[in-house]
C-alpha cells in the first residue's frame, strides 16, 4: 500500500541560506544548488504489510499505553492515505464500549473513529459525549455536527436554553450548531448576544455563530451593540464586528466604517476585512489611519495596516504607491513583505513601475534597515540595474537582512561594473573565513556566518560572469580552515565559480586541490558535503579526465541517488567521458517508523 510520492533532498541542504528562520527573505536564492539540474530519485514510501493486524491486536491487551499507540497509529496512517483501514471500525468500536477502559484509550479511540470518518459509531461516541468528560465532548460534539446527527442536534438546542449550562459546553453547542446550519438556533443565540448578563466568550461566539447562519437583518442588533464606545463596552462591540461578518446593505456598511475608526484594533479589524471584500474604496478615507498603527503591541495592529496594504493594492494611485513604499519600512515583516509583493504586482503595469522604482530607489539610500532590504528585493524583481552602485555600499550594512539582500541583488543584476569594488570587499571579509581561528563567541559567530552567506552570492555572481581577475581571490576559499567555521556556503560558491570561469580546462594545481575536496571524506571531520558537490560539479565542467577514479569512487552504483555528492560525480562523468546519466528511478521504500511492524515487515 503506497503512502505518498515525495522529493528526496539532504538535510544539511535545508535551507541553505539560513543564519536563523528569519534572516532571509523567501527571494534570496543559490543558483549552484539549481544549475547543473540533476536527477534525483522519487521516493515512495510503502506501508509494512501485517502491520494493520498487529495494531488490532495490540488493541486488544491490558496495557493502556499499547492500546492508545494502537489507536493513533491507525488513525494516521489513514490520514497519510493508506487504504483498506475501515476495516478497523468494529474493533475500535469494541474498545470503545469496554466499561473498564482508561481515559486516554477512550481519547485515543475517539480520535481514530472521526479520523475514519466511522458514522455508523455515532451512537456510540454520542454516549461517550455524555459521560461528562468535556476533552471526549471537544472531539466528538463537532465531528457529530459535520455528521448531521439530529440527536445531538436536539441536545444542543436544549443547552442554549438553560441557563444552568456551564459555559464550555455551552459553547461547544454554539459552535457545533452553527456547523450544522440549525436554524431553530437563531433567536436562541440572539438572546445570549444581547444579553450583558452572559459571559464574555459566550457572548462572541454566539455572535460568530449567529453571523454563519444569517447574512442579512443583524444591523439594528449591530448598531445597538456597538453604542458603547467606553471600554466596558468592548465585547459588545466586539460582538457588534462579528454579527456584521457576512452583511453588505448600505445600513451595514455605514455601520461598518463607523468600527473602522475604533481605538481597539480588534473591533476594527473585522469591520475593515469585511469592507474591503466589499469594495476597496469604502476605506479611501481610513487609509492614512489605518496605516499609521494606533496600538503598541506592533503584531496586533500589524492586522489592520495588512489590510490597508491590501486597499491599496485594489487602488493603486500616485498617493497609494507612496503610502506602500512607506510600508517597506513597517515594523512587522508580514506588513512589509506584503507591500513589497503588492508593489512587484503593480510595477508590472508600465504607468506605475517608474514611481514605484523611483520611491523604492531613494529609500534605499535614506530608509532604515527594514526599508532598504525591501527596496533592494524590489527593485531587483525588476532588474533595475541603475540600483546596482548604492547596493556595493550597503554590502557593509550592519543588519544582516541587508547585506545578505545587497549581495543576492548584486548578483541578479550583474552589473560588470561593480565587479572591481566587489573583490575588495571579499578580500575585506575574506581573513575571518580561512584564517584558520574559529569565532571566539555568540557575536563573532554571528559575523561568520553574514559573511559566508554574502560571499556564497558573491562569490557566484563572480562565477556568473566568468571573472578572471577574481580567479586568485576564490582560490584561496579552496582549502578548508584548519579550525572549523560556517564557511562553507562560501567555499562552495568559490569552487563552483572557478568552474565556470575555467569552463573546458583548468591549471592541473587547481584540479589537484578541487579533487582532494572531493576525495576529503576521513578527516575529522570530513570536507562539508556541500563543497564535494561544488568540487565535482567543477571537475566536470573542466573535462578532468584524470579525476574520473575519485568521480567513480562516489558514484558507485553508476545512478542517481539520494546522495547530492554522487549526483554531481555521475554528470561530472557524463560530462568528461559522454556516459550518460540513467533517469532517476523511483525507490520504494517500506515506512519503518510506526508503531509496531512485523519482524522484518515489507
Amino acid at each position: 500500500m503506497r503512502i505518498k510520492l515525495i522529493g528526496l533532498v539532504g538535510a544539511w541542504l535545508i535551507p541553505c541560506l539560513m543564519v536563523n528562520a528569519e534572516t532571509f527573505d523567501r527571494l534570496i536564492d543559490s543558483p549552484m544548488y539549481r544549475v547543473p539540474e540533476q536527477p534525483v530519485p522519487r521516493e515512495e514510501f510503502v506501508f509494512p504489510k501485517g502491520a494493520k493486524a498487529l495494531w488490532l491486536r495490540a488493541l486488544e491487551r491490558p496495557e493502556a499505553d499499547m492500546k492508545c499507540k494502537a489507536a493513533h497509529a491507525i488513525a494516521t496512517a489513514h490520514r497519510l492515505g493508506v487504504a483498506g483501514f475501515e476495516t478497523t471500525i468494529p474493533a475500535l468500536r469494541a474498545a470503545l464500549d469496554r466499561p473498564d477502559q482508561h481515559r486516554a484509550v477512550r481519547l485515543a479511540v475517539t480520535e481514530a473513529l472521526i479520523a475514519l470518518d466511522a458514522r455508523q459509531a455515532s451512537a456510540d461516541l454520542w454516549r461517550q459525549a455524555r459521560s461528562g468528560d468535556s476533552d471526549l465532548r471537544e472531539l466528538i460534539e463537532p465531528a457529530l455536527a459535520r455528521w448531521d446527527d439530529a440527536t445531538a442536534r436536539a441536545d444542543w438546542l436544549s443547552r442554549l436554553g438553560n441557563p444552568a449550562t456551564p459555559s464550555r459546553n455551552l459553547t461547544l453547542a454554539i459552535r457545533c450548531l452553527a456547523d450544522a446550519r440549525e436554524e431553530k438556533a437563531v433567536e436562541p443565540l440572539r438572546q445570549l448576544v444581547l444579553s450583558e448578563r452572559v459571559a464574555a466568550p459566550v457572548r462572541l461566539q454566539a455572535a460568530r455563530a449567529l453571523a454563519a447562519l444569517r447574512s442579512a437583518g443583524l444591523e439594528k442588533d449591530a448598531e445597538r451593540l456597538s453604542a458603547d464606545g467606553s471600554r466596558r463596552g468592548l465585547t459588545a462591540r466586539l460582538a457588534a464586528a462579528a454579527l456584521l461578518r457576512q452583511h453588505r446593505g448600505a445600513e451595514a456598511v455605514a455601520l461598518m466604517q463607523r468600527m473602522a475608526r475604533d481605538p481597539e484594533p480588534a473591533v476594527a479589524a473585522p469591520a475593515v476585512a469585511r469592507l474591503l471584500e466589499i469594495d476597496p474604496a469604502l476605506l479611501d478615507a481610513w487609509l492614512d489611519n489605518l496605516l499609521a498603527g494606533r496600538d503598541a503591541n506592533v503584531r496586533r495592529d500589524a492586522n489592520l495596516r495588512l489590510l490597508a496594504v491590501e486597499a491599496l493594492r485594489h487602488r493603486p494611485s500616485e498617493k497609494h504607491l507612496r503610502l506602500l513604499n512607506a510600508r517597506l519600512d513597517d515594523e512587522h515583516s508580514g506588513v512589509r513583505v506584503a507591500a513589497r509583493d503588492s508593489l512587484a504586482e503593480l510595477a508590472a503595469d508600465k504607468k506605475w513601475r517608474e514611481q514605484i522604482l523611483q520611491d523604492a530607489t531613494a529609500l534605499l539610500k535614506t530608509g532604515g534597515w527594514r526599508g532598504q532590504e525591501q527596496a533592494t528585493l524590489l527593485v531587483t524583481q525588476f532588474d533595475h540595474k541603475p540600483a546596482a552602485d548604492r547596493l556595493v555600499k550597503l554590502l557593509t550594512s550592519q543588519r544582516a537582512e541587508v547585506a545578505i539582500a545587497a549581495a543576492w541583488a548584486l548578483r541578479k543584476l550583474a552589473v560588470a561594473d561593480t565587479l572591481p569594488e566587489i573583490v575588495k570587499h571579499i578580500e575585506s571579509r575574506l581573513k575571518p573565513l580561512v584564517s584558520g581561528r574559529g569565532p571566539a563567541g555568540p557575536t563573532e559567530t554571528l559575523v561568520f556566518l553574514i559573511n559566508n552567506h554574502q560571499l556564497s552570492q558573491l562569490n557566484q555572481l563572480l562565477g556568473q560572469l566568468k571573472y578572471r581577475p577574481a580567479e586568485p581571490l576564490l582560490r584561496r576559499f579552496v582549502p578548508r580552515p584548519m579550525v572549523p567555521a560556517p564557511s562553507a556556503e562560501a567555499r562552495a560558491a568559490a569552487i563552483y565559480a572557478l568552474g565556470l570561469i575555467h569552463e573546458g580546462r583548468a591549471p592541473d594545481d587547481l584540479v589537484t586541490a578541487v579533487e582532494a575536496r572531493l576525495n576529503d571524506t576521513m578527516s575529522l571531520p570530513p570536507e562539508e558535503p556541500r563543497v564535494r558537490w561544488m568540487s565535482a560539479v567543477a571537475l566536470g565542467r573542466w573535462k578532468a579526465k584524470t579525476t574520473v577514479p575519485s568521480l567513480r569512487k562516489y558514484y558507485p552504483n553508476r545512478k542517481p541517488s539520494a546522495d547530492f555528492v554522487n549526483n554531481a560525480c555521475g554528470w561530472a562523468i557524463w560530462q568528461i567521458t559522454g556516459e550518460v546519466v540513467p533517469p532517476a528511478d523511483l525507490v520504494h521504500t517500506t515506512a519503518h517508523d510506526w508503531f509496531l511492524i512485523p519482524q522484518g515487515g515489507e
